[in-house]
Protein backbone atom coordinates (compact mmCIF):
# COMPACT_ATOMS: atom_id res chain seq x y z
CA UNK A 1 0.00 0.00 0.00
CA UNK A 2 1.34 3.51 -0.75
CA UNK A 3 2.39 5.47 1.58
CA UNK A 4 -0.02 8.24 1.05
CA UNK A 5 -2.94 6.44 0.79
CA UNK A 6 -5.16 7.28 3.82
CA UNK A 7 -8.17 4.74 4.63
CA UNK A 8 -11.15 6.33 6.14
CA UNK A 9 -13.41 5.00 8.62
CA UNK A 10 -16.92 6.17 9.22
CA UNK A 11 -19.08 4.40 11.30
CA UNK A 12 -21.22 5.35 14.42
CA UNK A 13 -19.78 2.79 16.54
CA UNK A 14 -16.57 3.96 18.80
CA UNK A 15 -15.35 0.63 19.21
CA UNK A 16 -15.94 -0.55 15.95
CA UNK A 17 -14.15 2.56 14.39
CA UNK A 18 -11.01 2.49 17.07
CA UNK A 19 -10.86 -1.56 16.76
CA UNK A 20 -10.48 -0.60 12.88
CA UNK A 21 -7.87 1.96 13.08
CA UNK A 22 -6.03 0.98 15.77
CA UNK A 23 -5.50 -2.53 13.40
CA UNK A 24 -4.71 -0.47 10.51
CA UNK A 25 -2.05 1.65 12.00
CA UNK A 26 -0.04 -1.10 14.09
CA UNK A 27 -0.17 -3.14 9.93
CA UNK A 28 1.63 0.41 8.98
CA UNK A 29 -1.71 2.01 6.78
CA UNK A 30 -2.62 5.81 7.66
CA UNK A 31 -5.82 6.12 9.08
CA UNK A 32 -9.05 9.02 9.43
CA UNK A 33 -11.54 7.88 11.27
CA UNK A 34 -15.05 9.72 11.82
CA UNK A 35 -18.23 9.44 13.79
CA UNK A 36 -20.59 10.34 10.50
CA UNK A 37 -20.86 10.24 6.96
CA UNK A 38 -21.05 14.35 7.46
CA UNK A 39 -17.73 14.40 9.25
CA UNK A 40 -15.80 12.45 6.46
CA UNK A 41 -18.09 15.01 3.73
CA UNK A 42 -16.17 18.15 5.55
CA UNK A 43 -12.85 16.94 6.03
CA UNK A 44 -10.65 19.00 4.09
CA UNK A 45 -8.67 16.16 3.07
CA UNK A 46 -11.26 14.29 1.10
CA UNK A 47 -8.90 13.93 -1.84
CA UNK A 48 -6.50 12.27 0.16
CA UNK A 49 -8.59 9.27 0.81
CA UNK A 50 -8.06 6.41 -1.22
CA UNK A 51 -10.79 3.23 0.29
CA UNK A 52 -13.94 4.18 2.56
CA UNK A 53 -14.82 1.85 4.86
CA UNK A 54 -18.12 2.72 6.22
CA UNK A 55 -21.41 1.40 8.19
CA UNK A 56 -24.55 0.95 6.34
CA UNK A 57 -26.86 1.80 9.24
CA UNK A 58 -25.81 5.47 10.95
CA UNK A 59 -27.57 8.35 12.37
CA UNK A 60 -28.21 10.91 9.64
CA UNK A 61 -26.68 10.15 6.34
CA UNK A 62 -26.08 6.37 6.20
CA UNK A 63 -23.43 4.77 4.04
CA UNK A 64 -25.20 4.07 0.71
CA UNK A 65 -26.32 7.61 0.99
CA UNK A 66 -22.34 8.27 1.52
CA UNK A 67 -21.11 6.27 -1.38
CA UNK A 68 -23.72 8.22 -3.72
CA UNK A 69 -22.73 11.35 -2.58
CA UNK A 70 -19.23 10.69 -3.07
CA UNK A 71 -20.13 9.48 -6.38
CA UNK A 72 -21.68 13.03 -6.92
CA UNK A 73 -19.04 14.20 -5.95
CA UNK A 74 -16.85 12.64 -8.44
CA UNK A 75 -14.72 10.30 -5.78
CA UNK A 76 -14.64 6.72 -7.77
CA UNK A 77 -12.93 5.66 -4.01
CA UNK A 78 -13.60 2.35 -3.54
CA UNK A 79 -16.26 1.55 -0.66
CA UNK A 80 -16.51 -1.26 1.83
CA UNK A 81 -20.04 -1.23 3.42
CA UNK A 82 -20.22 -3.11 6.74
CA UNK A 83 -23.71 -4.01 8.34
CA UNK A 84 -24.52 -5.87 11.64
CA UNK A 85 -27.70 -6.85 9.31
CA UNK A 86 -26.60 -8.13 6.53
CA UNK A 87 -30.11 -8.97 4.36
CA UNK A 88 -30.18 -10.09 0.83
CA UNK A 89 -31.85 -6.56 0.02
CA UNK A 90 -29.40 -4.72 1.81
CA UNK A 91 -26.19 -6.58 0.00
CA UNK A 92 -28.75 -6.15 -3.50
CA UNK A 93 -28.73 -2.19 -2.92
CA UNK A 94 -24.91 -2.16 -2.65
CA UNK A 95 -24.65 -4.57 -5.43
CA UNK A 96 -26.68 -2.17 -8.01
CA UNK A 97 -25.56 1.01 -6.09
CA UNK A 98 -21.85 -0.32 -7.24
CA UNK A 99 -20.13 -0.51 -3.70
CA UNK A 100 -16.60 -2.79 -4.23
CA UNK A 101 -17.29 -4.90 -0.93
CA UNK A 102 -20.00 -5.54 1.53
CA UNK A 103 -19.17 -7.34 4.86
CA UNK A 104 -21.30 -8.43 8.25
CA UNK A 105 -20.24 -7.05 11.15
CA UNK A 106 -18.48 -8.22 13.55
CA UNK A 107 -15.82 -8.11 10.86
CA UNK A 108 -12.25 -9.62 11.34
CA UNK A 109 -9.80 -6.43 10.90
CA UNK A 110 -7.38 -8.93 9.18
CA UNK A 111 -9.57 -9.36 6.89
CA UNK A 112 -10.30 -5.61 5.79
CA UNK A 113 -6.89 -5.20 5.33
CA UNK A 114 -7.12 -8.00 2.43
CA UNK A 115 -9.78 -6.48 1.29
CA UNK A 116 -8.49 -2.79 0.96
CA UNK A 117 -5.56 -4.33 -0.21
CA UNK A 118 -6.91 -6.47 -3.08
CA UNK A 119 -8.73 -3.31 -3.70
CA UNK A 120 -6.35 -0.73 -3.97
CA UNK A 121 -3.80 -3.24 -5.94
CA UNK A 122 -6.38 -3.78 -8.75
Amino acid sequence: MSPEAVICVVDDDDEVRESIGTFFRSAGVKVAKFRNAEDLLAWPNLLMMRCLITDLTMPGMDGLELHRELRRLGSEVPVILMTAYPSAEARERADTQGVSSFVAKPTDPETLLEKVEALLSS
